[in-house]
């Protein structure tokens, strides 16, 4: 969490922050803090909550008057739950709902008067029998943090990951979607599996080219089929390894493809290194990331 920071202006130790973005990722690290300790949440850079110990604030609480209210406690954690971007859901022992976010809300597919103060798993009947009815009950009977990443039961083909934080007086629940991130390390799987196939199979070959048509990355197959070596290669001219006759058609086709014209298929042919021209079908399709395009890949296989 960091070390303390002391402002030169007034020379007194600050106290150590996290931003609401970061609150609910590193929520179990948080928890860990020491008992007279207390950390500052900020929203947009300005300190808005307070998070600390339950030990702690009840000490604060004795030291002016023995004032302990727990109802005290709820508008501060309703307004921290406003300002996270995950569904947080707060439920006391009897699993009734005291508390639940925007994003809890749009997550669960339920209005705002359909949570709070229902029982959580009558208010929502799709959660009733879950995975997540598991840990929460688990949670309840042992005190203990619980967390999963599972298919969503309200949107198909969307994940969300369950963390589950029991305390003194209720349990935390946050939803946070994942949807995307395990969208890309499964296509980043698939990729790399079709790129090892490519590999082991001697009647295709690639090529990666970037957005001016240089060759960034070869496959031993295409070397194979022109007579030259990886290095040989490497930033070179792709049209400068098609025959004159094929030049013009494969450089059009490959500026369509660069300009988002979508892939392309043509017959064309690769000039080998003995002047041979071994004729190819080239599949050309962009490559593009999510800072844009990025150059194109060229599949060739014999004609």
């Amino acid at each position: 969490m960091g070390n303390h920071e002391v402002d030169a202006g007034r020379n007194e130790p600050q106290h150590p922050t996290v931003s609401s973005a970061d609150f609910a990722r590193r929520f179990g690290q948080l928890r860990q803090m020491q008992d007279d300790q207390a950390i500052f949440v900020t929203h947009h850079g300005r300190a808005t909550h307070v998070l600390t110990t339950v030990r702690h604030y009840t000490e604060l609480q004795d030291a002016n008057g023995g004032q302990r209210s727990s109802a005290g406690l709820t508008p501060s954690l309703h307004d921290l739950a406003e300002c996270l971007t995950v569904g947080v859901l707060l439920i006391d022992y009897e699993l009734r709902v005291l508390a639940a976010n925007p994003v809890a809300h749009a997550q669960l597919e339920r209005s705002e008067n359909e949570l709070v103060g229902h029982k959580i798993f009558a208010a929502v009947p799709t959660l009733h029998g879950s995975l997540i009815e598991t840990y929460v009950q688990r949670a309840v009977a042992s005190k203990e943090p619980y967390s999963a990443e599972i298919p969503s039961l309200f949107r198909p083909d969307t994940w969300v990951r369950v963390d589950i934080h029991p305390f003194a007086r209720y349990v935390t629940i946050l939803f946070h979607d994942i949807t995307e991130d395990m969208k890309r390390h499964r296509l980043a799987d698939a990729r790399e599996s079709l790129r090892e196939a490519i590999g082991l199979h001697d009647g295709i070959g690639y090529v990666c080219v970037n957005t001016r048509g240089h060759i960034d990355r070869v496959e031993p197959t295409f070397c194979d089929m022109v007579r030259l070596s990886e290095d040989r290669l490497h930033h070179v001219a792709m049209a400068d390894l098609v025959p004159i006759a094929h030049r013009v058609l494969f450089r059009e086709t490959l500026d369509q493809v660069l300009s988002g014209g979508g892939a392309r298929t043509i017959d064309s042919a690769v000039l080998s290194n003995d002047g041979a021209a071994v004729e190819v079908r080239l599949t050309i399709a962009e490559l593009r990331s999510v800072y844009g395009n990025e150059g194109a890949i060229v599949l060739l296989t014999r004609r």
